[in-house]
C-alpha cells in the first residue's frame, strides 16, 4: 500500500523555546560527519522512507497501543534529512542532493519533541554552516482514512525547524524545514520516526523537491 502524507507546511506559531537567564547553549551533535558519503551512510539505513517522504512500509505505522512500552523522559532519535535540488538549467550545480544530520528529542510524557538539523553537505561537497531548531507536539494515533485504507494521518505535521545557514561562498539563507511524519514500530517497540521534509531556503536560496527524513533510537 502507498502511504500518502499531508504536505502542507504549517508555519504558524512561535518556536516557544524556554528562556533562561544566560545565553542558550549551542546545540552539538554527539557525532558529526564531514563528507557527503558519510552522511549518506546514516541516511535511512533501515530503508524506512522513499526520497519523496512516503513510507516504504505503512504497516509499520505505530498506533496508540504501541507507545505503551516507551520510556519516560526524553528519547533521542538520530539520523538524517535530505532533499534533491529542483532542476534549473541556469544553475551549474543543478540536481545536487543536500543531506544534513537530524536529531529529534522526544518527550513521551508530554507528547512533544525538539528537533535539530545541521551539518548540511551537498553532493558536490559544499557544506553549509548553521543549525535549524524547532519544536512541536504529536498524537499517538495515526488515523486510517475510512475511504482509502492506504492513507493515514501523520502523528505530526509541519513541525518547523528554523535557522540561518551560510555557505562557503558567502551564501546566506533564512532556512526552514517542515517535518511531517510517523512513529514506526518494528514489531516490538516504537524505534524510529520517518516521513516528509519540506525545504524552504527563502527567495535567495535554492529550491528543492519534496524531501525525506528518517531517525532511529
Amino acid at each position: 500500500m502507498q502511504t500518502v502524507t499531508k504536505t502542507s507546511l504549517l508555519l504558524i506559531g512561535a518556536l516557544g523555546l524556554a528562556g533562561c537567564d544566560g545565553p542558550a547553549e549551542q546545540f552539538e551533535f554527539a557525532t558529526t560527519f564531514d563528507n557527503f558519503a558519510d552522511l549518506q551512510s546514516i541516511s535511512d539505513p533501515d530503508d524506512l522512507v522513499n526520497d519523496d517522504g512516503s513510507l516504504v512500509d505503512d504497516t509499520k505505522i505505530a498506533q496508540s497501543a504501541d507507545f505503551a512500552g516507551v520510556a519516560s523522559g526524553v528519547t533521542s532519535y538520530t539520523g538524517a534529512v535530505s532533499a534533491l535540488e529542483e532542476n534549473d538549467t541556469t544553475n551549474p550545480d543543478d540536481g545536487r542532493t543536500l543531506i544534513g544530520q537530524l536529531q529529534l528529542d522526544v518527550a513521551f510524557d508530554t507528547n512533544t519533541m525538539v528537533g535539530h538539523a545541521g551539518n548540511f553537505i551537498f553532493s558536490t561537497g559544499d557544506a553549509l554552516t548553521g543549525t535549524l531548531t524547532g519544536n512541536g507536539g504529536f498524537v499517538r494515533d495515526a488515523v486510517e482514512n475510512p475511504v482509502d485504507s492506504a492513507e493515514f494521518d501523520p502523528h505530526f505535521e509541519g513541525i518547523p525547524l528554523i535557522g540561518a545557514l551560510s555557505g562557503p561562498n558567502g551564501e546566506a539563507y533564512d532556512a526552514t524545514i517542515g517535518l511531517t511524519g510517523y512513529f514506526l514500530n518494528d514489531g516490538s517497540m516504537v524505534d524510529s520516526i520517518a516521513g516528509e521534509a519540506v525545504f524552504d531556503f527563502g527567495p535567495a536560496g535554492p529550491n528543492f523537491e519534496e524531501g525525506a527524513f528518517a531517525v532511529t533510537d
